[in-house]
């Protein structure tokens, strides 16, 4: 495992023996700003974007603003090297007037992402949502769904069809007209069935190289993305009423692997979902 600061590209450069990639601190796309397997070591990031990017601050009656994209492209943003991990501060501006902290952890191949929201005023129905930018070699979106009659399936979403499209899985039915009321200006699609599990896994389905996206089952409202035709966003809410004084902690997981097929995903996925939550 090697981690290192670079003064000319201005972010952290890894390279974990199975995967490779950066950092990035500042910027409007701060995160996972490249990251490529040793099997196939092309970019699975959108030049110039990137993967778990804290997008937005939400809370209910107000607009919506990427306060934290902000943040970071002003580089008000403070960053540090802890051991194997990368920690990324954002200040409190007035509108929420919140500390968060994203944690970036490199294992071989796996990155963890911590999130620890500090609030210094109570914020009900608070949402922080982060978006990952997925280039289009990851053709396929997989999400296990839940039937009517509780039964768990794993299903490919149809969600590259229009550009500019907006999908969604919700966390339950009170939710299917959320994303609709978001984004009235965009073609939106909802899934009827909720998410079993708070899971997306962006495939390859020629080379089998998957992406794998396992949020917090705690506090993930509902899953969703964008098709931009260059890439495909994969995105997620986490919602909780914030307290002042009282520090609010989430995490997400993101697996970077290749699976000889899509039956031996979804069984390896839900080990490793098994393994993620045997964290909490």
């Amino acid at each position: 495992m090697t981690i290192r600061w670079s003064e000319l590209g201005e972010c952290y450069q890894f390279d974990t023996g199975e995967m490779l990639g950066t950092i990035n601190p500042f910027g409007p796309y701060h995160g996972l700003s490249g990251l490529a397997h040793r099997s196939d070591p092309v970019n699975l990031v959108k030049p110039g974007a990137s993967f778990l990017n804290a997008e937005y601050y939400i809370r209910p009656g107000t607009e919506r603003r990427m306060l934290p994209r902000r943040i970071s492209g002003e580089r008000k943003t403070t960053h540090e090297l802890i051991r194997d991990s990368v920690v990324v501060r954002f200040p409190r501006e007035p509108q929420y007037d919140l500390e968060l902290r994203l944690t970036y952890t490199m294992h071989a191949d796996v990155i963890d992402m911590g999130i620890t929201i500090n609030p210094a005023k109570d914020v009900l129905g608070f949402e922080i949502f982060f978006a990952s930018y997925v280039c289009e070699a990851l053709d396929e979106t997989w999400v296990p769904l839940l039937d009517d009659d509780g039964a768990r399936q794993w299903t490919k979403l149809c969600n590259r069809g229009t550009q500019n499209s907006i999908f969604g899985v919700m966390r339950d039915a009170s939710m299917l007209g959320h994303l609709p009321a978001e984004y009235p200006d965009y073609p939106v699609e909802v899934e009827r069935r909720p998410y079993a599990e708070p899971i997306l896994a962006a495939r390859d389905s020629t080379l089998g190289l998957c992406l794998v996206f396992m949020c917090d089952p705690g506090i993930t409202k509902y899953l969703a993305g964008q098709y931009h035709g260059w890439d495909t966003a994969h995105d997620w809410s986490f919602g909780a009423d914030l307290v002042a004084g009282r520090a609010c902690n989430a995490r997400a997981r993101l697996v970077c692997r290749r699976f000889t097929d899509a039956e031996q995903m979804c069984e390896q996925v839900d080990r490793l979902w098994g393994e993620f939550k045997a964290k909490e």
